[in-house]
């Protein structure tokens, strides 16, 4: 079972969620108490991921505090890898601006509200042009979401985010925030990739190594 699935172990749907996993990928070895044992092992190994994973698919809000603490951390360890030296506190509030608004793009999913793209968040739409030629009902990738089903976000939106408190030119912002902007996505994609494979190392790939490392939970 994927980790964003396993995550909802909880919720009252969670029976539906395990029966579509096992439709879909067949019958699992993993019971609700290797399940909930799995995640305990990917907090202790991954707890920024798990967390992000958590933020962005259940929308848990302790979980989002926890996720944005981490980024912001990160945001300020990496800043003078990207923006110009500043140690006032009207810089270091603008990092924490671009590190909640990285966090917000993160959790975008087509539930969150306004989020969906004109293909009403399935990431394609029909291909008319295929579908005259070949007599069948034919899709393509949307071209505005390019498959995400998530509307565009503009980094204009994080310029105007911090000009209140930080004024950056906009030659400036693209020079040196955007990329620091980028790098905090980056972060937490990777984050939920370390969490999922040591979700799948404890869990799905080897079973024997989460009864092994059970103790340290």
């Amino acid at each position: 079972m994927r980790l964003k699935y396993a995550i909802t172990i909880g919720d009252p749907k969670s029976a539906q969620i395990v029966a579509y996993q096992a439709r879909s990928t067949g019958n699992s070895h993993l019971t609700r108490e290797d399940i909930v044992t799995s995640l305990g092992v990917t907090q202790s190994r991954a707890r920024a991921g798990l967390a992000l994973i958590y933020a962005k698919y259940t929308k848990d809000h302790h979980a989002a505090a926890t996720a944005l603490r981490e980024l912001q951390a990160y945001a300020t360890e990496i800043a003078t890898e990207y923006l110009p030296p500043n140690s006032s506190w009207e810089f270091h509030y603008a990092v924490s601006i671009m590190a909640t608004l990285a966090l917000e793009e993160y959790c975008r999913t087509a539930d969150t509200p306004g989020a969906k793209c004109r293909c009403g968040g399935k990431g394609e739409v029909r291909d008319l042009k295929k579908a005259r030629m070949k007599g069948i009902c034919a899709h393509k990738q949307c071209p505005r979401c390019h498959g995400t089903g998530l509307k565009p976000l503009t980094r204009t939106r994080c310029h105007h985010a911090i000009l209140p408190y930080f004024p950056v030119s906009q030659p400036t912002f693209s020079r040196h925030w955007n990329p620091f902007y980028d790098a905090l996505l980056t972060w937490c994609d990777r984050q939920e990739s370390i969490a999922e494979a040591k979700y799948n190392a404890y869990a799905n790939l080897n079973p024997l190594a989460m009864e092994t490392d059970s103790s340290e939970v």
